[in-house]
């Protein structure tokens, strides 16, 4: 990148220039031309007296504009569910195409942003997006980028997205309340829950409250829901810490496979989750079955989008596994705003 000056008037007008700074329009004070605008575009305007020194810089041989060089960037880390913006003031805005869970490949993009020739931002890993929500930006860090370099930087991603939106797959949802939790709370986590479900997509469409745990009970009431459709199951009154608990013993005898027993996560420490063959179900505390913002809102995303929850995502979820300081940045801005206004 060559940094000079251009006096108008002068030519020949050096090709690919653009202002390196911003510039004001002397006359009124109040127009001004910012930094990355082609030199051509301010020419055209004709608002600057014969003679007047701009500030420029001009490429050299193999180097890219720095909108060609965001757009770059922004169509190698953008992946499924997910479109751009045009490039404006050299950054190119990602955005959801659909509602559904955000999915950031950390790792990949840790390692394209140390490079030095990209600058790129995400929201959180796991976040709800609605339709047309930003949820990264891509922007070259100079005016111009050699594009043997930046063609070395992108090729950390091996050719994978960072960010991808996952769209929410299942929508046939059933409660098991067992013998621990009162009829009446049983009604205040039916209403509780179907809030939080219907804003994904999907339906408490079956719930039952049992008169006696009986792990034959529990296990044949799972098993006829999955056989008539049912897609996620949803338990409440377990005891997790309790080897002998009736829900634990049920799934042990169906052959589901417990994958998170106890969750690095507060408020839902005691929350686990098992999946029979390609079927979750949920083990929930009280904490996480009337509103209160739990391990169950974190979770719930990753289940209906169908994403797998095992140790290894919660190992993940431990940083920022304190909710109350972090699940508000977790959702779309539209929730933020009418809880702000509920409140």
């Amino acid at each position: 990148m060559r940094r000079t000056w251009y006096r108008i008037g002068d030519h020949p007008i050096p090709e690919g220039a653009v202002l390196r700074r911003d510039v004001v329009v002397q006359a009124d004070g109040r127009q001004q031309f910012r930094r990355g605008v082609p030199l051509t575009e301010v020419l055209d305007q004709r608002v600057f007296p014969e003679g007047t020194r701009l500030p420029i810089a001009a490429p050299d041989e193999g180097e890219l504009e720095q909108h060609v060089a965001s757009q770059r960037i922004a169509e190698r880390i953008a992946g499924p569910g997910t479109i751009l913006d045009a490039p404006h003031q050299g950054q190119v805005n990602v955005r959801a195409a659909q509602l559904g869970l955000v999915r950031v490949d950390t790792r990949r993009l840790e390692r394209l942003v140390r490079t030095g020739r990209a600058l790129v931002a995400t929201v959180l890993d796991g976040r709800v997006a609605d339709v047309g929500e930003v949820i990264a930006i891509a922007k070259a860090p100079a005016l111009f980028v050699p594009e043997r370099a930046l063609g070395r930087a992108l090729a950390v991603l091996e050719n994978q997205p960072v960010v991808r939106v996952a769209p929410f797959r299942r929508r046939r949802v059933a409660l098991l309340a067992g013998e621990r939790v009162r009829p009446a709370a049983v009604d205040v986590a039916v209403r509780a829950l179907s809030e939080k479900l219907q804003r994904l997509g999907a339906v408490l469409e079956r719930f039952e409250r049992l008169a006696h745990d009986e792990p034959t009970t529990i296990a044949e009431r799972i098993t006829a829901w999955r056989q008539t459709g049912t897609e996620f199951v949803l338990t409440a009154g377990s005891i997790m810490l309790d080897p002998d608990d009736p829900f634990l013993r049920a799934l042990r005898r169906l052959g589901a496979r417990m994958t998170v027993r106890g969750a690095p996560v507060d408020p839902g420490t005691m929350f686990w989750v098992a999946y029979l063959d390609t079927l979750p179900v949920f083990g929930l505390a009280s904490c996480e079955m009337y509103g209160r913002i739990s391990v169950f809102d974190l979770a719930l995303p990753y289940a209906l989008a169908d994403e797998r929850l095992d140790r290894a995502l919660f190992a993940q979820l431990a940083h920022g596994g304190l909710l109350a300081d972090t699940q508000q940045a977790r959702v779309p801005h539209a929730w933020r705003r009418q809880e702000e206004s509920s409140g």
